[in-house]
């Protein structure tokens, strides 16, 4: 396995190896960005200054034919939460990143004016492109899809450009590597886009044995109903239904727990009235992706997510107006969630949630920093401390998603302690929770530790958060194998992902992460039913985890898992 180190200020590109033995322990894709980041940050480095390294990785999986197997991720400093987070991408970026024979690029400094990054294969080149800066992100990828023929793009909006700290990254077919603000990272090294074209086919050991493995997963996912004829059908916004009857989707700005007018927004309703096409990734059968016309004029569906931040959040069930604000954070380069939520913050702070056409304005003022945008554009955490209020809704600076953790317990301990933050996707405990019986603290904190390992080897593949839970460990371990040639096995596994959620703990608890940050918001606790039982699964999650009371990884844990002491 090989990396890259690319110096946007000069062009020179270093070319560095990864021991079989790193491989072992970090996988790829996060697992990797996390062991390269705590050796190539510098201590004491801000987010946006231009030392400070944005790193674009892949699985070793990527570009096999392994369903699911073709996601990419962006790593870095977040300015939203001055923690080190990754965030994901899928679509067709992560194959054409696997056919240039690199696992990694670690991008550092500063370009000397806007350029883009082109990756063809070997050949890697800075090149000023002044002209694409300022552009929407519909209209420099047509750009770039024109000067470059055949190749996959990923690039920023005038959010990032503008350091917006909740800018995102967009990829080819709509896919966005959205959480975190990577994309004012992106901005802050004059960077507008990354044109990558691979043409190595991957090296793979055991070449009939994977390609048996492979037919025998893909036969795996079409038997899965839910995966093919529900998930497939619908997409993700087949939670609505489901996620509002618990009495678990938070609205107008986590008020309360459920919206009224729900059944305007059901996944079922979508499809029959608005849904034009079905697309998928490469190598998926599950066609989840879906497509509407507004305006005479094609757009991606808004996903659950986005879906619930412009939709109950803000106290809106006008599906095109939800979809309107979709699109307009997908040119702007604007994460949904984030955004979503900062606008539903903001409304709440104004007196309520009348106007729905106000959330459209907002987007565009978060992105260009105009006016009370620029109040929103550092997300809710810097914003509540501003206007000396308390109820924004985040964790570490992370604003929360759709899943009320008042209802959902376990979401409740996960957003607490997941490495980036509010996050939902390292550990979503929601459909056993919806469709299980009622958890005890002890069972919740063996859960939600289980899955943010699981979701660490994951992410470090890279696969697919939806085929993870159908094909998982006994699938990805012989694939490992087969692949790498290295002798991964389902334990190993397991204990790679404890070792690389542990490293993103350790290097956040040196950003100032202690146990004091592991916390909900007071709206949340306050409106629990049962606190006890979330303050005694954090209690138990610590002593799983083997923290102190501080929240630090104690000594004897980072020694175990073969990790450097805390600096």
């Amino acid at each position: 396995m090989k990396t890259k180190t690319i110096d946007l200020a000069t062009g020179r590109v270093q070319e560095l190896s990864v021991s079989h033995e790193t491989q072992l322990r970090y996988i790829g894709g996060l697992g990797l960005s996390a062991k390269l980041m705590h050796d190539f940050h510098e201590d004491g480095s801000e987010p946006l200054e231009e030392s400070s390294p944005l790193i674009v990785a892949v699985g070793p999986l990527n570009a096999t034919g392994m369903a699911g197997a073709n996601r990419a991720i962006f790593y870095g400093h977040s300015p939203l939460t001055n923690l080190m987070a990754g965030t994901w991408v899928g679509g067709r970026l992560g194959n054409a990143l696997a056919r240039t024979g690199s696992a990694a690029y670690i991008l550092r400094n500063r370009a000397p004016e806007p350029s883009i990054l082109h990756i063809e294969n070997d050949v890697v080149q800075v090149i000023p492109r002044v002209d694409l800066w300022g552009l929407r992100i519909s209209e420099a990828r047509e750009l770039l899809r024109s000067a470059y023929p055949g190749h996959r793009v990923a690039l920023i909006g005038p959010a990032g450009e503008n350091g917006v700290h909740m800018a995102c990254v967009r990829a080819d077919e709509g896919h966005t590597a959205g959480r975190c603000g990577l994309g004012a990272v992106m901005g802050s090294k004059n960077l507008k886009a990354l044109v990558v074209r691979g043409t190595q086919r991957a090296t793979i050991s055991q070449p009939q044995k994977f390609t048996r493995l492979v037919r025998d997963a893909l036969e795996a996912v079409k038997a899965n109903e839910e995966l093919m004829e529900v998930h497939g059908k619908l997409g993700t916004v087949e939670l609505v239904r489901p996620v509002n009857d618990f009495r678990g989707w938070p609205t107008a700005n986590h008020q309360q727990r459920y919206f009224d007018r729900a059944d305007k927004l059901y996944g079922e309703r979508i499809f029959e009235d608005y849904v034009t096409r079905s697309t998928t990734c490469p190598d998926c059968p599950v066609r989840c992706r879906k497509h509407v016309i507004m305006d005479g004029v094609e757009v991606e569906a808004p996903e659950f997510e986005s879906l619930w931040a412009f939709g109950p959040e803000n106290v809106v069930d006008d599906y095109p107006t939800i979809v309107k604000a979709n699109e307009l954070c997908n040119d702007y380069g604007l994460d949904t969630i984030s955004a979503g939520n900062a606008i539903s913050f903001y409304r709440e702070h104004l007196g309520g949630f009348d106007s729905p056409g106000s959330v459209l304005s907002l987007i565009e003022k978060i992105a260009n920093r105009e006016d009370e945008g620029g109040l929103l554009a550092e997300g809710v955490r810097a914003a509540e401390a501003r206007l000396g209020v308390n109820f924004g809704m985040h964790v570490k600076g992370l604003e929360l998603s759709a899943y009320d953790p008042r209802a959902f317990m376990g979401m409740a301990l996960s957003y607490s302690t997941n490495n980036r933050g509010g996050c939902h996707s390292r550990a979503w405990t929601v459909r056993p929770e919806v469709y299980g019986t009622e958890f005890s603290a002890e069972q919740l904190a063996d859960m939600v530790k289980d899955r943010q390992d699981s979701g660490s080897v994951r992410d470090s593949l890279i696969v697919c958060v939806f085929l993870h839970a159908t094909l998982g460990y006994k699938v990805y371990a012989p694939a490992l194998r087969y692949v790498t040639g290295l002798d991964y096995t389902v334990a190993s596994l397991k204990r790679a992902g404890e070792r690389i959620f542990q490293l993103e703990r350790m290097m956040n608890v040196g950003l100032g992460v202690s146990s004091k940050q592991d916390v909900l918001p007071d709206r949340i606790v306050a409106g629990m039913e049962d606190p006890a039982k979330y303050s005694d699964s954090k209690t138990r999650y610590y002593q799983l985890r083997n923290w102190g009371e501080d929240g630090a990884p104690n000594e004897d844990t980072l020694t175990a898992l073969d990790l450097p002491p805390l600096r």
